[in-house]
């Protein structure tokens, strides 16, 4: 299993500005979309969960992993049991859709893509 740590930001930018794309997969199908304020999951460009550091007032913040509970295929759904491996050392929240929405919109996330609204990752950019 990987270790996910990223050093803890002092201060949170107003915009998500995209630094990389990580496969994690072989195939591709499977993205981590790693941004300024948040990490978001792609699955065949349909976000299917967010990465975010909660501010704790300690040196270390606490990851919080939000997952969308509704899968699309089967292969969506053993992409999400990927996620749960990966970051199982970190608090995962677990939402329908209606509710993955509006989680996302207290965290200022924007998870309005792929089959919802046109979500668009060159598909060149992997690291």
């Amino acid at each position: 299993m990987k270790t996910i740590y990223k050093e803890p930001r002092t201060n949170k930018p107003e915009t998500n500005e995209v630094q990389a794309v990580r496969k994690l997969n072989s195939t591709g199908s499977l993205r981590r979309v790693e941004g300024t304020r948040y990490d978001l999951i792609v699955s065949y460009n349909t976000p299917i969960a967010y990465v975010v550091d909660v501010e704790n007032g300690t040196f270390l913040n606490e990851t919080k992993v939000i997952l969308c509970n509704e899968f699309y295929s089967m292969t969506t759904a053993k992409h999400k049991n990927i996620i749960r491996d990966l970051y199982s050392s970190c608090a995962i929240g677990e939402f329908d859709l209606g509710g993955f929405y509006k989680r996302s919109e207290i965290d200022k996330v924007d998870v309005r893509g792929g089959a919802n609204g046109g979500y668009n990752i060159n598909r060149t950019e992997f690291f």
